[in-house]
């Protein structure tokens, strides 16, 4: 479990849409002392997010370019030391793996599969717990289509370097907002997607849950859409229903919880009296129930 430090996370990822709003979760979280963003350029926290100066303080920056002949265990685990969570948002799709240099096919395995496994590689080695990785639906090893073969292979080789817990998040469309691609537009008049927001809390709040011991889960966990709106939903109840108990001012709260007790007070004195009063007229009348002798009763009595 995590210490009184709080908890620290790196994440790789962090300049796109989905990595943002991971940062953007982590940074405004108490829970989270340090978070560390690995990318190819400095990256900015999503202006909804509404964190402070003191949130941004925890957020350092490393910029890096991801050659895997210098991304190494031996180069890189130092930043990767200490650190609680590893939270994977790195990918490429295929339009942006043709405009590279090279066979495209391979491009695109580079990042999802290569990478995504060493940055994995290099968490384990430095001792990381937990790592919380992006995949997509569908994803399997044995995919006759490249790009949910190299996801599946990725996930497995993964979940196989025996992390104390290890999350994928095997989502269907990941709903971008202005950032979507056309594509991603096209489907989702079609299917209904995951919001990025939702996302980015959902992965956050999970690994909260097992780090600070607030629920139980098995060493691998592969959600999907459903448990997504899940996790947003219950987090957004949660967080509401602190809020509404934030609104009442503390004086308040003390002062409504003294005045229930003095008419708390007042009620029993006065069930007190009634019952002493009842007690008296009992002992006078004889044995008549509680309630008061009964015109039966008192007939009898005059006969």
């Amino acid at each position: 479990m995590a210490s009184a430090r709080g908890l620290r996370a790196v994440v790789v990822g962090g300049t796109g849409a989905i990595g943002r709003c991971i940062l953007g979760e982590l940074v405004s979280s108490p829970a989270y002392t340090e978070v560390l963003s690995l990318g190819r350029r400095e990256t900015t926290i999503p202006e909804n997010y509404k964190v402070t100066d003191s949130d941004m303080q925890k957020l350092k920056q490393e910029i890096v370019d991801f050659d895997l002949e210098k991304f190494t265990v031996e180069n890189w685990k130092s930043c990767f030391e200490g650190k609680d969570v590893l939270f994977l948002a790195v990918g490429l799709v295929f339009a942006e793996a043709r405009r590279l240099p090279g066979n495209t096919e391979e491009n695109f395995k580079r990042v999802d599969l290569h990478l995504v496994v060493r940055c994995a590689e290099i968490a384990k080695a430095a001792g990381v717990r937990h790592v919380s990785m992006m995949s997509v639906r569908r994803a399997k090893a044995d995919s006759m289509f490249v790009f949910l073969r190299a996801k599946g292979e990725a996930d497995d080789a993964v979940e196989a370097l025996g992390f104390e817990r290890t999350t994928i998040w095997k989502v269907t469309i990941v709903d971008k907002g202005r950032n979507s691609r056309f594509l991603e537009k096209v489907l989702r008049i079609f299917l209904r997607s995951v919001l990025v927001e939702d996302l980015g809390l959902a992965m956050r709040v999970e690994a909260e849950q097992w780090a600070l011991g607030k629920a139980e889960f098995p060493s691998v966990s592969r959600y999907e859409d459903p448990d997504v709106w899940e996790f947003a939903r219950q987090s957004r109840e949660a967080e509401n229903k602190k809020g509404i108990d934030r609104d009442v001012p503390a004086a308040a709260a003390e002062t409504n919880e003294t005045e229930e007790n003095e008419e708390k007070q007042a009620e029993d004195e006065q069930m007190k009296t009634q019952a002493t009063e009842q007690d008296c007229d009992q002992a006078n009348e004889g044995s008549e129930p509680l309630g008061g002798a009964t015109e039966g009763d008192k007939n009898d009595k005059q006969d």
